[in-house]
């Protein structure tokens, strides 16, 4: 007899029935195929033709038939079921918001209050996110971003370890021949302003020096025409021992082919003069592309063939499924092998990978996040205040959600309206709060230092939209979900009574309470944030530069090599410029220097000395080298102090000379004159040179930085050999009235001498300093703003806790006045609850900013992130504005009427 159960199993395993049902049929119909079986046998069938025919019967069994059937219905009531059940919860929700936007509507003071604070929280977030997304979360426009890195050399320098060194030309050839992780690798020698003419008026803009393979390393093609070609290379740069020949091609940017050239398709092989070189245009580059350095016009780069000054910087695709890792490990096999096969320039020479986008981003990544942090907390106190609001407004709706429990709702249903109500006023509050950071935005990005990478990219877009609907849900979930929960759990009893008194109940109370100890810690580590970043920049403010600034006007030139080749010519144009400027009766002293106290332009030197009579260098001594005139100290305001300062005596023919500064002369010479000494100033075929003054100290790169040691010489001594330390120069006026009103003038007498050189940067001295204390004032500015608004909310939380307490305790009260308490004991009752609660929030608020604030350390100058100054003043400060929060209530309770109270139940 033939087995059928196996296949009678597979017939059934669709409808996925109970195990015991399943066994039931499946021996039902074992039975019925056994008894047909056997009857067809019987009839004279054979046994293959029987078993046949029994199976075919098998799917019209009426035992099969009448199960199909009844697992459809089945099915299909359960589809009906689910299909209500969804039904029904859309318009349980459906109901519960219409119910919400009258309840709402019906509390216009209360519903605005909370829309404002959280459109205050939401809105301040929102516009940090924006930042922080376009600067560190949106990747960088170019094919598979994560496969590009930046490659350094790393070597230990004057006792710290450099991780981001520039590379040897040489290094940089070898790199790419040898490196077989990288699919492509490039280099670029920095960006500078250059001079361009050609299409309309000289302008002044931003020079890549880049190498041909760039372009195709980034991944990015050009709008127009062609990169460069591998045998096209550019004039030489820093003395490079390379060909002198000028530059011959150049690739515009899209803003400045829009700008100078209207956009013109025809631009292709047109000659434009860019640093004096006469340039064929090759390329343009598509709109928004401007790497490194927000670049706008891109020449190609001579490398130089000695290890003798390192200045590239090195880009390099990774191939597919490399990883940054493992490029490391050979990059540094790489370097070990030039350092054993160059030991007098590559000893100790390593190499540093690092990614493109974090290499970019810089150290604003840590600022971002720091004040992402600050407006997070923001937010948080927002939240806690609405909650309090919300836990207040609930202990007035205890009959109504008393009346609903009592008609059948069951918790979860009375959580799930008033979540919805809190949802609506979230979500409400984030579309206002869209708008203000809109406004926020715009004011943030015109304030921002323009350092900041990919600042023209910060707008509300896709992403920032997402962001700001994700957080005004969870914004509605987080202070609402308290509430919400409290209120679900109403006393029957209580609240149903015909006009029984609310209970409040001791939970809620502690409840607020803990809320209002969560805001004021969280405002006072804003508070004294804000507090160390303001002292920080009142002393960065307020630190002595070594020289006056006012009536000073300054601005800067580049002599473009191809137009003066030579030395000669360069002086020659200083010396009439200096003649012309000096005549002018406006002006009182006028002077140049290579580079500007502060400033961005000029060659900046920084180097060892050494002193007449001895062997080497001065160990630990190392001075700022500038090249001055004779009018160029007088025009600063730096004093002179002991000597005499350049005159007509310093010439190219006359012996060589050097005014020091103050703590020059003193790390060299502690107990001698300075004056008549003679120094090696370390530049090659160098003479010695006598001493002949000293000068007060100066802050010459950076305000914070301590005072510079420095060493002048006059520009006409300067050799010729050393033409790129004048190429750029900055003019200084000391002007007898209005610094910016001299800025005509001075550019009407330069270009009276050559009409094709445009000065550039002309500013007074005031907003030369004022440039240099952007970032500071900015994260100044900002955590201020967002301490100063965690304060005001902070301070309405208090008041809020503490007028809600006075309502409730109306009755106690004015039993109280009824026995004879005077209006200063309820005040010093109502008062000492509430700054009980301020005093736990300041032990807890000041453990916090002694942990947190030392992110900030990085941003202080001469304070320490634990200046107890600090942390007192602003503790009091909370303390006072809290008292004041205090007070109002409390003294509104004095007004209460004892009879009044007495009837209150």
């Amino acid at each position: 007899m033939p087995d059928w159960r196996d296949e009678i199993r597979q017939r059934l395993a669709g409808l996925k029935l109970e195990p015991t049902r399943e066994a039931e049929i499946i021996e039902e119909l074992s039975q019925h195929l056994d008894d047909r079986y056997a009857e067809l046998c019987h009839a004279g069938a054979s046994d293959e033709a029987a078993y046949q025919a029994a199976l075919a019967e098998l799917s019209t069994s009426d035992i099969l038939q009448r199960e199909l059937r009844r697992v459809e219905q089945t099915m299909s009531r359960e589809a009906v079921v689910l299909g209500a059940g969804r039904r029904k919860v859309m318009e349980n929700i459906l109901q519960d918001v219409r119910y919400g936007l009258r309840t709402l509507r019906n509390r216009p003071g209360f519903s605005a209050t909370v829309i404002f604070v959280l459109a205050l929280g939401i809105g301040a977030t929102t516009a940090i996110f924006s930042v922080v997304n376009a600067v560190l979360l949106r990747r960088l426009p170019y094919p598979q971003p994560e496969r590009l890195m930046m490659i350094f050399t790393t070597a230990d320098r004057d006792g710290q370890r450099e991780n981001e060194g520039p590379i040897f030309g040489p290094d940089f050839v070898e790199w790419r021949e040898q490196c077989q992780s990288c699919e492509q690798m490039a280099a670029y020698i920095g960006t500078w302003p250059g001079n361009l003419t050609g299409g309309t008026e000289p302008e002044r803009v931003r020079i890549a020096r880049v190498t041909d393979g760039l372009f195709a390393t980034l991944g990015v093609k050009p709008l127009l025409g062609r990169t460069f070609l591998p045998q096209e290379t550019g004039r030489p740069l820093f003395g490079s021992d390379t060909a002198q020949a000028g530059n011959t091609a150049v690739i515009l940017s899209y803003g400045v082919w829009q700008r100078r050239f209207n956009g013109d398709p025809e631009v292709i092989d047109r000659v434009v003069r860019v640093e004096g070189d006469n340039c064929t245009v090759v390329g343009v580059m598509p709109n928004g592309f401007n790497y490194p350095g927000e670049a706008e016009v891109w020449l190609p780069a001579a490398l130089g063939t000695k290890r003798d000054n390192a200045f590239l910087r090195v880009v390099a695709r990774l191939q597919p499924g490399v990883t940054q890792a493992e490029a490391q490990a050979e990059m540094t096999t790489i370097a070990r092998r030039l350092e054993q096969a160059f030991p007098q320039t590559n000893r100790g020479m390593g190499v540093n990978l690092v990614p493109l986008q974090t290499y970019i981003v810089g150290d604003v990544r840590t600022a971002l996040l720091v004040f992402l942090g600050a407006v997070g907390f923001v937010l948080l106190i927002a939240c806690a205040n609405v909650a309090n609001l919300l836990l207040a407004r609930a202990a007035t709706r205890q009959k109504e959600m008393a009346i609903r429990a009592a008609l059948g709702a069951s918790r979860w249903r009375i959580v799930q309206q008033l979540l919805i109500e809190s949802l609506l006023l979230a979500l409400l509050g984030g579309a206002l709060g869209l708008v203000l950071a809109s406004w926020g935005l715009n004011l943030l990005v015109a304030a921002a230092p323009q350092e900041i990478p990919r600042l023209n990219a910060i707008t509300i877009d896709v992403q920032v939209l997402g962001f700001t609907l994700l957080i005004s849900m969870l914004t509605g979930i987080i202070f609402g979900l308290a509430p919400a929960l409290q209120a679900s759990k109403p006393d029957l009893n209580t609240a149903l009574k015909d006009g029984g008194r609310t209970s409040g109940g001791t939970l809620r109370h502690r409840l607020r309470n803990l809320l209002v100890v969560a805001e004021v810690s969280l405002a006072l580590v804003l508070l004294i944030g804000g507090g160390l970043l303001l002292k920080s920049f009142m002393r960065l403010r307020d630190t002595s530069l070594g020289f006056n600034p006012d009536h000073l006007l300054t601005a800067s030139i580049t002599l473009p090599e191809a137009a003066y080749p030579k030395m000669a010519q360069v002086k020659t144009y200083y010396q009439q410029a200096l003649a012309r400027l000096g005549a002018r009766q406006e002006a009182r002293a006028v002077g140049i220097a290579s580079a500007l106290p502060l400033g961005k332009n000029g060659a900046r030197i920084q180097g060892d000395l050494q002193v007449e009579g001895e062997a080497a260098e001065r160990p630990g001594v190392s001075a700022n080298k500038l090249a001055v005139s004779a009018g160029y100290f007088e025009a600063m305001g730096i004093p002179l102090l002991k000597g005499r300062m350049f005159d007509d005596r310093d010439t190219e023919s006359s012996s060589g000379v050097l005014i020091i500064s103050e703590s020059l002369a003193r790390a060299l010479w502690p107990d001698e004159d300075a004056i008549g000494k003679r120094l090696n100033i370390g530049f090659r075929g160098e003479t010695w040179r006598e001493v002949v003054g000293i000068v007060g100290d100066v802050r010459q790169n950076e305000i914070g930085a301590p005072l510079a040691q420095a060493l002048y010489q006059p520009f006409l001594q300067v050799a010729d050999s050393r033409r790129w330390m004048l190429g750029d120069a900055t003019f200084v006026a000391r002007t007898a009235g209005d610094a910016e009103g001299f800025a005509a003038t001075l550019r009407s007498e330069l270009q009276a001498i050559d009409k094709d050189l445009p000065l550039y940067d002309v500013a007074a001295m005031p907003q030369v300093i004022a440039q240099k204390v952007a970032d500071p004032r900015f994260y100044t500015l900002l955590l201020g703003g967002f301490s100063g608004l965690a304060l005001l909310l902070a301070a309405a939380g208090i008041y809020g806790v503490i007028s809600y307490s006075v309502s409730q305790r109306t009755h106690e009260i004015g039993v109280r006045m009824a026995l004879g308490a005077q209006a200063v004991d309820v005040v010093r009752l109502v008062v000492a609850q509430g700054m009980k609660l301020v005093l736990l929030s300041l032990v807890i608020g000041l453990a916090g900013a002694y942990a947190l604030t030392r992110v900030l350390e990085g941003f202080l100058y001469q304070v320490s992130v634990t200046d107890p100054a600090t942390f007192a003043l602003l503790s009091l400060l909370l303390a006072l504005v809290a008292l004041a929060a205090c007070y109002v209530p409390a003294r509104r309770a004095t007004k209460i009427d004892p009879l009044a109270a007495l009837r209150y139940e």
